[in-house]
């Protein structure tokens, strides 16, 4: 019966990281199902869901805690919990956002769209450095549920930009047939 573990690995940042972790999964018999890397503010994090018919064994990873420095997590998942896993349905949006960095911008949209049933699948921040203020940008990749008003969360999104000295953008992400 497969098995599903999490794979998480957070350090400095260097070249080589992602081929020595998938290097150990390969040799341990996994199989990569899910995965996630970025880096933030030169700490490299990354998140990986991996299957295997047997136990993963953790003590693989060691050596590469020691030669990267790596804070690695190895954890194995419910499968009763991954079997019931709806994933949301609905229809793919995209929010960016461009303002004045300050605290709350993330708070206050990710408390909008939580109001409205709308699950947030993936989020990427940065603030730049600017002359004057610094610049903050995020892109949200998002899940309209069928039945919301899309028009309405538009408007709801101009006003909190409004609060927030953040210009919001919102559009369907087009899914084109194989």
């Amino acid at each position: 019966m497969k098995r599903y573990f999490s794979i998480t690995s957070i350090g400095d940042d260097r070249p080589g990281i992602v081929a020595a972790v998938s290097e150990v999964i390969y040799k341990l018999g996994a199989n990569i199902e899910d995965s996630s890397m970025t880096i933030l503010k030169g700490q490299f994090a990354m998140i990986l869901i991996v299957s295997m018919d047997d136990g993963l064994d953790k003590g693989g990873f060691r050596g590469l805690r020691e030669a990267l420095g790596l804070h690695i997590t190895v954890e194995e998942l419910d499968r009763a919990q991954l079997d019931e896993h709806v994933v949301p349905s609905g229809t793919p949006h995209i929010i960016s956002a461009i303002g004045t960095d300050k605290p709350g911008i993330v708070y206050g949209l990710s408390k909008l769209l939580s109001s409205k049933g709308i699950n947030i699948t993936d989020m990427s921040t940065k603030v730049i450095p600017g002359e004057d203020t610094p610049v903050y940008t995020m892109v949200i990749e998002i899940t309209v549920p069928a039945g919301i008003e899309i028009d309405k969360v538009e408007e709801e999104l101009s006003e909190l930009g409004r609060e927030l000295s953040v210009d919001f953008s919102l559009r369907e992400v087009e899914v084109l047939g194989l």
